[in-house]
């Protein structure tokens, strides 16, 4: 043996002697690091027993459904008639009995299957979850019993802390202390967030089956279980199948505690959950959203608590409603939209008196809740235009003055018409009706670009205006409810129009928290100034660029609105009964094909125009009656008098002459037109629309 081996012999025989000499503290050593594991562990079987005696139980007359939870408001309509929940209250109280025996039984499958041996805490799930915190380094993981859960819902909240976990021990201890596991179940499940605004499987069934949770088959009362994790991400809405295949887990998982047979499980596979359409109910959501806000501010004003559950009285009319998504979704998706690049289009309807009626604020609710109606800034172009001529008759000018149509050169700025087109001598209603840029342009100069933003204002625009020479065709940003306010003064008479969605707000005793009263005139326009811009809008609909937009029952009057690009279109107007405005456009901005205010705007105009005014009875629009112009030099205008374009100085027309000059009633060629579409129609939509790269129409 090599001098090596002796040295490992002897280093062996040192260790040895060591262990021998230590063995005492050794066993010490060995007997810690067995018993010291088994402390903690120890104590967490203790815990629940633990919790038990020390947790004081609840006052039993506190209303647990309502602690700790989003005020709740529920949606009448101008009728009375409920339109739509929000808040913790969206379906009914449900008692177990009234539930299918599948449904409780999914959630205690998928959640906590010892949910009725434990004491609200689970010992062993709670180990499973601190070790996969340790070796997370934070926590990650839930491990939650029934119990735990819904005492974070009623007294804490989801955010994952240690103090927050232990702090939902103790009120689960508190709830096992004072509640029956009935009671439990039946508040977990009446309570638990379930996605898409839903509270409680009641309120889910509804919004993503159409029915009540008391008529839920096995594979939906599966689905609705899977949800409880991460609504919004597993949303059956977002992927149906996703969403099945994991409801093929709770059922698996249902078969293993025996809640139901295998054949049961194959059956409920066989029969997959599916999920209603709601996209037209959910485009109320648009409203009702605002409709939300709107009377959160209203009951906080009275100084009552708002907890609790509110009823919101709304100006809702759901078939107007209706009306004005179908109208939307049927331009943007058809062919002619879709040549045209049209991805999203906004809707407001209103009273005279500010009472929104429809609200639509995108395509798509489900895709998108940016409210385009309320909250998207675009520029109104041609459609600012009337506060230009508010400002000059105003001024003194009176509609059938007349001015020429001559180039403009504002410090280098030089909009033009419409393929460069001259219109000579016009009236202003006829520069107005054909959108003449380069009249407006200097008629803005001429009154004063103060007058113009102070006329705007003063009707309603709230948004930022830049007075700038451009401004007069409409560069700066507006909303489409504010501009649709704006025209509810030339349509009221020229009284202040704002808006409004909320008529009374009671809170949770039935007492009202708020009441609307009429508001007190507040005349903005002077009354003969008024009739005369609500002539020159008249004409706008009967021979300008508004034609599109034209009803055959109703006299109406309005605006076309187009920027350069075809970045944005619009068409706002009104009748004796409704202020409607429509934007269509692209979110990024991106250009559309082509599209005016006079083409896809009128048309949605009209669509749900003719459904508002159906049934309506049939007054003229308050308006200066027609003049024929003096001036002679008029004759030789750019505009003859056998143009369809003809000059506002036609003798008036009731609706029933109007609607046998439509051109849908010129004999056949009205026909042709009526059904392959009117070159003069789509020519005068055009007039308003400056060439590409132009700034004249903006």
């Amino acid at each position: 043996m090599g001098q090596m081996g002796q040295a490992f012999l002897r280093g062996v025989d040192a260790l040895g002697g060591w262990i021998i000499e230590h063995s005492r503290v050794l066993l010490k050593i060995c007997v810690w690091l067995v018993a010291v594991p088994a402390v903690p562990l120890l104590l967490l079987f203790l815990l629940p027993g633990f919790l038990g005696l020390i947790a004081p139980p609840l006052d039993l007359d506190t209303d647990l459904y309502a602690v700790n939870r989003p005020v709740a408001f529920t949606f009448l309509d101008a009728k009375g008639e409920v339109v739509g929940r929000r808040g913790a209250a969206v379906g009914d109280r449900l008692k177990l009995e009234d539930m299918p025996a599948c449904l409780p039984a999914a959630f205690i499958a998928m959640e906590d299957r010892r949910f009725y041996s434990h004491n609200g805490i689970d010992p062993r799930g709670i180990a499973r979850a601190l070790i996969a915190d340790l070796r997370a380094g934070h926590v990650v993981a839930g491990g939650s019993t029934i119990t735990e859960q819904t005492a974070k819902i009623v007294f804490t909240n989801s955010e994952r802390t240690f103090s927050r976990r232990w702090k939902a021990l103790y009120d689960a201890a508190m709830l096992e202390k004072s509640l029956s596991k009935k009671q439990i179940l039946e508040l977990y499940l009446n309570r638990i967030y379930l996605g898409s605004g839903a509270y409680g499987v009641d309120g889910a069934a509804r919004v993503y089956f159409g029915k009540s949770a008391r008529e839920l088959t096995l594979a939906e009362a599966a689905m609705l279980a899977t949800l409880t994790s991460a609504p919004s991400v597993f949303s059956p809405r977002r992927d149906l199948a996703a969403a099945q295949l994991r409801a093929d887990i709770v059922l698996t998982k249902m078969v293993e505690t025996g809640a139901i047979t295998e054949t049961q499980a194959a059956e409920a596979r066989t029969h997959p959950a599916v999920v209603v359409d709601r996209t037209a109910t959910d485009a109320r959501n648009y409203f009702l959203d605002t409709a939300r806000d709107e009377a959160l501010k209203l009951a906080a004003a009275s100084g009552r608590p708002l907890g609790g559950d509110l009823v919101v009285h709304t100006t809702l009319e759901p078939r107007i409603q209706d009306a004005a998504r179908q109208a939307a979704v049927k331009i943007v998706e058809s062919k002619q939209g879709q040549r045209a690049r049209v991805h999203q289009a906004a809707v407001v309807v209103m009273k005279p008196d500010g009472a929104v009626s429809a609200m639509i604020g995108g395509i798509d609710y489900t895709e998108s809740t940016f409210n385009r109606a309320t909250q998207a800034h675009r520029q109104p172009g041609s459609a600012f235009k009337p506060f230009v001529y508010l400002a000059a008759l105003e001024a003194g000018l009176t509609p059938w003055d007349v001015r020429n149509d001559e180039p403009v050169d504002i410090g280098g700025w030089m909009p033009t018409n419409f393929g460069g087109r001259s219109y000579g001598t016009l009236t202003l209603a006829d520069a107005l009706a054909h959108s003449v840029n380069t009249i407006t342009a200097n008629l803005a100069q001429e009154v004063g670009l103060d007058a113009v933003v102070e006329a705007a204002r003063r009707c309603g625009i709230t948004s930022k205006l830049e007075a700038n020479a451009s401004l007069a065709l409409g560069t700066s940003e507006v909303t489409p409810l504010e501009l649709t306010a704006a025209y509810g003064a030339f349509a009221s008479g020229g009284l202040k129009v704002t808006p409004y969605m909320v008529t009374e707000v009671d809170g949770p005793d039935g007492k009202p928290l708020y009441r609307r009263k009429p508001a007190e005139p507040d005349r903005v326009i002077a009354y003969h100034v008024n009739r005369d811009l609500v002539a020159m809008l008249f004409g706008v609909v009967t021979e300008g660029t508004g034609r599109g937009a034209g009803i055959w029952t109703h006299e109406a009057a309005g605006k076309t609105g187009t920027t350069q690009d075809y970045h944005d279109a619009w068409f706002v107007g009104f009748t004796t009964d409704y202020v409607t405005s429509v934007w269509i456009g692209n979110d990024d901005a991106s250009p559309m094909r082509g599209v005016t205010g006079g083409t896809l705007p009128a048309a949605i105009w009209r669509d749900v125009m003719t459904v508002a005014e159906k049934g309506m009875p049939v007054r003229p629009l308050d308006r200066s009656p027609p003049q024929v112009p003096i001036d002679e030099t008029l004759m030789a205008s750019g505009v003859s008098s056998t143009d369809d374009e003809s000059q506002l100085a036609a003798p008036r027309e009731t609706p029933q002459q109007q609607q046998e000059q439509h051109p849908r009633h010129r004999g056949l060629g009205g026909i042709f037109d009526w059904l392959f579409g009117s070159s003069e129609e789509d020519k005068a939509a055009q007039e308003e629309t400056p060439p590409k790269g132009d700034d004249g129409d903006n």
